[in-house]
């Protein structure tokens, strides 16, 4: 669990089973670490130098041989912060550049967990009020649940997006997934109730496949469409539904 956060971190495998043998070891000659790592010590050693070269490890003298030692896990949150802050000084440059082109007509393909974190990105980035047609609450799957309530719901609200959501029936049975979400709503009866759900923001139409009453499948598909005169003509179909739809007390 530990090596693998700490290649999340930016560490090479190599470097983070040296990184968590030193803490265990808390100092030890390359021998000593490369035993403990289970690394080949030529690759210790060439690991231990980027270590160093980090700000994790050290050399501790006086000592016959080579011998080195982890600096305090609180350098971690350091170097993840020198991290963002290089990359919130390069960011603009990198938008500008993104922007610079934008295409009348885009099909984008969004898989799984991670897709979905990207698809939010992109409806935040706009900043348009979110038109759902048979929402389902699925963004509080376990996997992404304190993702949603801890980032992303902030940041909808940050940029003032506000979701219109018409519900597939059994959303209603989860009013607790209803109120996180915020905004108005309604909802669809039961036997209009599917697999799938739309969601209509700026020029945008999203189809979702892989769904389920707050939870996604594992093969969560998402169908990104861009076109102007195709999301004016969602609007209209969901608006329509709207109306027809009774007032929620």
């Amino acid at each position: 669990m530990y090596i693998e956060m700490l290649e999340e971190l930016g560490l090479t495998p190599n470097e983070a089973k040296i990184y968590f043998a030193l803490l265990e070891l808390k100092n030890g000659t390359i021998w000593d670490i490369s035993t403990h790592a289970q690394i080949h010590r030529r690759n210790t050693y060439d690991a231990i130098q980027r270590l160093v070269h980090k700000g994790l490890a050290y050399q501790v003298l006086p000592k016959r041989n080579l011998t080195y030692a982890p600096t305090h896990p609180e350098k971690l949150r350091e170097l993840v912060e020198e991290k963002a802050s290089k990359l919130e000084d390069q960011l603009p440059g990198l938008v500008t550049r993104f922007n610079k082109v934008s295409l009348p007509q885009v099909v984008n393909v969004y898989r799984g967990v991670g897709g979905l974190k990207n698809y939010i990105d992109l409806e935040i980035s706009t900043g348009k009020d979110i038109y759902g047609i048979g929402e389902k609450g699925s963004w509080f799957d376990k996997r992404v649940e304190n993702y949603i309530l801890r980032n992303a719901l902030k940041r909808y609200k940050k940029a003032g997006i506000k979701c219109h959501a018409i519900y597939d029936y059994e959303a209603g049975k989860r009013p607790e997934v209803i109120a996180n979400v915020g905004g108005e709503y309604k909802i669809l009866p039961k036997k209009y109730s599917t697999g799938s759900s739309i969601e209509v923001f700026g020029d945008y139409v999203a189809i979702y496949s892989g769904m389920k009453l707050a939870g996604l499948e594992e093969d969560i598909l998402i169908t990104i469409l861009k076109d102007k005169t195709l999301a004016a003509d969602f609007m209209k179909w969901w608006q329509f539904m709207w109306d027809m739809l009774p007032v929620r007390n």
